[in-house]
């Protein structure tokens, strides 16, 4: 279709071939009220007598004569005969008809400055049957009393703006990301190139986030609970959920977990980390992931809860929840501080040791001491070398706490007496000799997962959209995995040519051995032997290590089982060898590491060799929707690939260009555009979440925690008298209220 002209002075036709002529003016100025006919050519031009098979294919006609000129059309009235059918249909310009009055007379509401487009433009085009089913121009009124768009506004018309499928998927896998609408339409600005060929305004896009919203409304708890029992019976068998209501049928909590986080579990779950996360959702649902650190050091999801409170009886809830999906065979649990959390625990895992994250509490000390003290004074470097210490014992912590708390007259701080009465909990001394793979020492697993969460999901979510951007942070995270094994393939470069380095190597993930070749390369430093003995097959070692103060360990070594034990405790902690192993195994002649030792879970793909849990395919819940997904997605890779192999060529990009549009105007031939999929179930198949007949479960309650508080209204605001929210009438039950047309509940 041939754009519309940008020379104004081409654009309309002189006063003479205006039905009312008017004055020629040299600065092509007109007034309202005057005619203007656009030019196009004449083969896209209604003419009087022109015939059309039905009304939809005649208002497209005009529809697309209209957008090609500037103007926008829409459908007006029509005359039926006897038998209830049409016998003449109007169309006309979207500027015709007169602006509405504003006829309340409550003077009290204050009225919101609003425009109209309307100007009593005389343009139509009138329909009259031919008797045979058809219709043929009776009249066709070219001329308007206003301008027409001109370049850099034609994309502010109705007729330019329409979100295709492409808008829509790309405003839903934003959404994903936590890119809001505003954001997603500057991007995709950005990829198309200009504004104007966008499609789309920014409000195009805000609106159809509202509708998917909107769309979800009061099934929300019903499309998740739906969508996990699908995914449990047709995709993937192994996802497991337990879910809770009141008595008044709302959802109260919520757990899951995966296939591939319960294969994870098997091989990781030894030490969990749990915390509650905040603002994550519309109803202020407390979300918690269950955290652990896998094979690569790094942190990895077993499972999720959202808790309507988070109080003892729903943390005791999630803790059953956990132990059914899960078993329990945890060690040991690490969490903050929540009492709540303390107390579930101590009913739902009486055998499981509970720590507390000493990240959560080192990073109090400025906060309960004094910002200004902690940063200047010497206090909190003296407090480490005791807090951090792995090596020390229970009574030279003591002593050293006493010591440091009063030499800073400190001894009476309230605070700071809490936390040394809950020293068995937090400090490494009480527990050096317990399983910890490095959980409880390392920057908090479960604060920095709940960050990385927050960069995917937002407090006005729904619940469907929370878990659709929750698994599309699990599938970041598992991706980041898949990548560290594909590296797990590469053999690290050895830095002491040992043939137990290249042991570990061959055997242990990248990132473990790199940590291990460590603990190799520090056995080849300054330990110093004190001391050497073999009695009965077992070779003894007093190793003085001046990396950690010149401290004494001991080492004993069986020269026949290989099996081996040292005072530092590094093993038993975190799960592979120390240092001062590594000499002993040296002197005795030992060029591999004692398999007794290789620790399953820091080995290479080691949720795939230990697991017991068989995962099926995963098959995805509508193969037409995920067939057709693969396809635009093929198309696109080909497109790129045609631009890329262009090379810049204009000759090349020419011929790319015209092949387009010539499948383009076959696709537009041969596809009916009048038959379109309701507004609904559109939705409901981008977002993959179809609604249900009848509402089972209600949505949660709005919950009043941590991060769900009122908005602290400052001085200022107060001293304006604050902002208050003005009613607007609807359109739709014609009513001054605090909603309009879209979301009006009354009848119509």
């Amino acid at each position: 279709m041939q754009s519309f002209m940008e020379n104004e002075e081409v654009l309309y036709n002189s006063a003479e071939t205006s039905p009312n002529p008017t004055p020629n003016s040299d600065n092509l100025t007109h007034d309202l009220g005057d005619d203007w006919i656009p030019e196009c050519d004449i083969e896209k031009k209604p003419i009087v007598g022109q015939l059309f098979p039905d009304i939809d294919t005649a208002f497209n006609f005009y529809y697309h004569y209209g957008s090609t000129c500037g103007f926008v059309s829409r459908r007006s009235t029509e005359r039926k005969n006897k038998q209830n059918k049409i016998t003449r249909k109007y169309f006309v310009c979207s500027r015709a008809g007169l602006p509405e009055d504003d006829k309340s007379e409550d003077q009290s509401i204050k009225k919101r400055k609003t425009t109209s487009a309307k100007c009593d433009c005389p343009a139509k085009l009138i329909l009259a049957s031919n008797g045979n089913g058809g219709f043929y121009v009776k009249e066709f009124t070219e001329y308007h009393n206003h301008s027409f768009a001109g370049k850099g506004t034609m994309q502010f018309l109705r007729c330019s703006r329409s979100l295709t499928e492409f808008h829509k998927r790309f405003i839903i896998d934003a959404a994903k990301l936590n890119i809001g609408a505003t954001r997603a339409h500057a991007i995709f600005k950005s990829m198309i190139g200009s504004y104007e060929n966008v499609g789309a305004t920014v409000v195009d896009f805000k609106n159809f986030s509202r509708d998917i919203k909107e769309y979800i409304g009061k099934h929300d708890a019903d499309i998740l609970i739906q969508k996990f029992k699908d995914i449990q019976a047709s995709s993937d068998n192994n996802f497991r959920f337990e879910y809770k209501t009141d008595e008044n049928n709302h959802l109260t909590q919520l757990f899951w977990a995966d296939g591939v986080g319960r294969r994870n579990f098997e091989v990781f779950g030894d030490v969990i980390s749990f915390d509650a996360t905040y603002r994550t959702n519309k109803y202020g649902m407390v979300f918690i992931p269950f955290i652990g650190i896998d094979n690569h050091w790094k942190s990895v999801t077993f499972a999720a809860a959202l808790l309507e409170k988070e109080d003892a009886d729903n943390y005791k809830w999630a803790c059953e929840s956990f132990k059914k999906i899960f078993g329990s065979s945890v060690k040991c649990i690490v969490t903050d501080q929540d009492p709540a959390m303390k107390i579930a625990i101590e009913e739902c895992f009486p055998g499981v040791k509970h720590r507390l994250c000493m990240w959560h509490i080192m990073k109090k000390f400025p906060s309960k001491l004094g910002t200004l003290f902690c940063a200047e004074s010497p206090f909190m470097d003296k407090l480490n070398n005791f807090v951090w210490s792995d090596h020390s014992s229970t009574n030279e912590f003591e002593a050293g706490w006493n010591d440091v708390v009063s030499e800073f007259g400190l001894s009476d701080n309230t605070w700071l007496k809490e936390m040394y009465s809950l020293r068995s909990y937090w400090v490494p001394a009480f527990f050096n000799d317990e399983p910890m793979v490095g959980l409880i020492r390392t920057t908090s697993r479960s604060e920095s997962s709940n960050f990385y969460f927050n960069h995917f999901v937002q407090k006005g979510d729904t619940l469907s959209e929370f878990y659709l951007c929750f698994h599309s942070a699990i599938e970041k995270q598992r991706n980041n995995k898949g990548l560290l094994n594909h590296k797990d393939d590469l053999m690290p470069i050895p830095k002491n040519k040992k043939k137990i380095e290249k042991d570990a190597a061959e055997i242990y993930t990248k990132t473990m051995f790199y940590k291990i070749q460590e603990q190799i390369t520090a056995s080849c430093g300054d330990i110093v032997m004190e001391d050497m003995s073999v009695v009965d097959g077992v070779k003894s070692l007093k190793l003085k290590d001046p990396f950690l103060k010149n401290k004494i360990f001991e080492v004993n070594f069986n020269l026949s089982t290989h099996d081996i034990d040292c005072s530092c405790n590094l093993y038993t902690r975190v799960g592979y060898l120390c240092s001062h192993s590594f000499l002993c195994l040296s002197l005795s002649g030992i060029s591999f590491i004692p398999r007794q030792y290789v620790n399953n879970r820091w080995l290479k793909r080691a949720e795939e060799r230990f697991s017991t849990l068989v995962l099926s395919d995963v098959a995805e819940l509508n193969p037409e929707e995920d067939a057709k997904r693969k396809k635009t997605r093929d198309c696109w890779f080909e497109f790129q690939g045609c631009i890329s192999d262009a090379s810049g060529d204009i000759e090349h990009i020419d011929f790319i260009h015209k092949s387009l549009n010539v499948v383009r105007k076959h696709i537009k031939n041969s596809s009916n555009l009048g038959d379109s999929a309701p507004k609904h179930n559109s939705i409901g198949d981008f977002i993959g979440l179809q609604v249900v007949d009848e509402v089972t479960i209600l949505p949660p309650n709005q919950s009043n925690n941590k991060g769900c508080r009122k908005r602290i209204i400052g001085a200022a605001e107060k001293s304006l008298g604050g902002k208050k929210r003005h009613k607007r009438k609807c359109r739709k039950c014609n009513e001054f209220a605090f909603h309009d047309s879209r979301n009006c509940t009354g009848d119509s």
